[in-house]
Order: structure tokens, then sequence, then C-alpha cells
């Protein structure tokens, strides 16, 4: 098993989950139906608890929870892309808008499911058993959770669907380009390292991007390679 790509890709799954964790306090706080309302903030405390899953998850395995990964960085510019959808809803009625709120986190649930399924089959091949332990433990806390928001993300995308098509009404499209909803600015800065009690995101890494990893720096700090 190739150690540093299982920590760059943890490191993915835990910026993933940081921006899921942003996308729904963003999305519960202008949910004006009551059961999206709920549901969201459920949601958001599950995957803040799936965040620190993932914390101590990357230090079980000797990895160093504030490394970001290229590939972290990346899922970072893709959530920051989805995260501006909310911004273009000119012309939108307010339904059309929860809508496209809950099609952001259907596609965010989607990686998410995605993610811990990979952990999952992960546990049934990796053949060192503390590293097949500590998967098979965060798996076991978090999967079922994940696969949960998957299923009622897309089920109550499509219920809303059908309300809109069947019920209306529709929006006056008078007003198109008129005016711009947005009820938080762009994401700036994000990073995955422990959030405090305020709940608040702490400073950005130090660490640069595409700097050693930290299997290198420890062999560095040990005489045993280049730092």
């Amino acid at each position: 098993m190739e150690r540093q790509v299982l920590l760059d890709k943890l490191s993915e799954f835990l910026m993933v989950e940081q921006l899921g964790w942003q996308l729904y306090q963003v999305v519960a706080a202008r949910a004006t139906d009551p059961e999206l309302r709920r549901h969201y903030e459920e949601f958001g405390r599950e995957t803040s608890h799936h965040r620190a899953i993932l914390l101590r998850l990357i230090g079980e395995l000797g990895g160093d929870p504030e490394y970001v990964s290229p590939c972290a960085r990346l899922a970072q510019l893709k959530a920051e892309m989805l995260a501006n959808t909310a911004l273009v809803v000119d012309g939108l009625s307010p339904d059309e808008v929860q809508a496209n709120d809950l099609e952001n986190v259907l596609i965010a649930e989607t990686k998410d499911y995605a993610d811990w399924n990979l952990l999952a089959r992960l546990v049934e091949q990796v053949d060192e058993p503390a590293i097949q332990n500590a998967l098979q433990r965060a798996v076991q806390e978090a999967g079922p959770q994940e696969e949960e928001h998957l299923r009622w993300a897309g089920g109550m995308l499509e219920e809303l669907g059908v309300r809109l098509v069947s019920e209306g009404p529709a929006p006056d499209r008078s007003a198109w380009q008129s005016a711009v909803s947005a009820p938080l600015p762009p994401i700036e800065a994000i990073h995955p390292a422990p959030m405090p009690a305020d709940g608040q995101l702490l400073p950005g890494a130090t660490q640069p991007m595409w700097g050693a990893p930290p299997v290198a720096r420890s062999l560095g700090a040990a005489g045993g390679g280049r730092a």
C-alpha cells in the first residue's frame, strides 16, 4: 500500500467534509422550507463529526492533519465554484433558489459518498491490521450517515421538482437580471485544521501546496533523506 497516496486522499476527503459543512451553513440559513432547514442543520452537524473522524484517522495513520495535499486544493477549487452558483439566482423564484441549493447539496453528497465508499473498499484490501482497523472504525461511524445524506438529497430534489412543475407558480421574469440574491460572499479561505469552539475557521495552512509530504519531512528531520 502507498501510505502517502492514502494520506493525500484523506487530506482531500477532509477538505470535502469541511466544504460540505460550510455549504450546509449557507443553505440552512436561507431555507424557507422547515423540512429542508431541519435536515440541513442535522446533516451539517453530522458532517462536522465526519470531519472530526477524518482528523482522527489521519493522526492514527501517522499523517499531519494540517497538511493540505494538491488534490485537496483541487477539491477546494471545485467546491468554491459550486458555492458561487448560489450567487447566480437572477429571475429565480424562492422555490427555484431552494431547488438550486438542494442540487448543490446532492452534488456535494455524491462526492462524499464516493469518498467513504473508497475507504470501505480499502478496508477489504489493506493487509496491515492497524491501518485496516482504523479505516474500519471510521467507515462504520460515518458510512451509514453518508448513505442517508445522499438518499435523502436525491429523493427530496425529485419531490421538490415535481411540486414545482405540478403546482407552480411560475416566477415573474420581469425582474430578470435586476437583482442578485446571495446569502454569503464566496468562500475565500478554507483550511481543514481542527475547528475552534466558536465554529469559525482557523488561519490558512502554512504548509506549501507543493511542499514535501509528511513522510519526507520526517525522514529529513531524522537524517534519512532530504527535508
